[in-house]
């Protein structure tokens, strides 16, 4: 997995900036769910994370991307703090942020993709992804890393 790809870059980048002084918003109704958007690879990016103060539990971030079948797409992906993991709380996050994620686009994306692309030997993300959208699409290999890939790309209307 490139670095750039691998969300404990996240909590690495989020970690930094908390400490330069950079804060999220917090997302209404929640204690320790923050978010923010910015200019991703191609176009927008939507940040989640799970917060215990300034240190990053979970992340799921939404990368705007080429559009798929003519619809917007949004590459998938996520991360859970290592002494977090195997407690059953990462689907329930991703869940709830993609729910936060229909809410917080614009009106205009009344149909939009959701494309998640997991190294074909990185077991945990496979499962997380399976029980999220089911089997996947079809195999792939990273453009990068050429590393085979499982590529899940689900449909979403608001």
């Amino acid at each position: 997995m490139h670095p750039d790809q691998d969300p404990m870059t996240g909590f690495k980048t989020l970690e930094l900036a908390f400490s330069h002084g950079f804060r999220m918003r917090r997302v209404s109704f929640t204690n320790d769910i923050f978010y923010v958007k910015d200019k991703g690879i191609y176009n927008n990016r939507y940040t989640y994370a799970r917060l215990d103060g300034l240190k990053v539990q979970q992340i799921v971030v939404l990368d705007e991307n080429q559009p798929l079948k003519g619809l917007p797409c949004f590459c998938l992906f996520y991360g859970t703090l290592e002494e977090l993991r195997g407690q059953r709380n990462t689907v329930p996050f991703i869940e709830q942020i993609l729910e936060q994620f229909k809410k917080d686009l614009p009106r205009r994306y009344k149909e939009f993709y959701i494309e998640s692309l997991i190294e074909a030997d990185n077991d945990a993300s496979l499962a997380i992804a399976a029980k999220l959208f089911g089997k996947p699409s079809h195999d792939g290999a990273d453009e990068r890393s050429g590393i085979p890939t499982k590529i899940w790309q689900e449909k979403f209307i608001r």
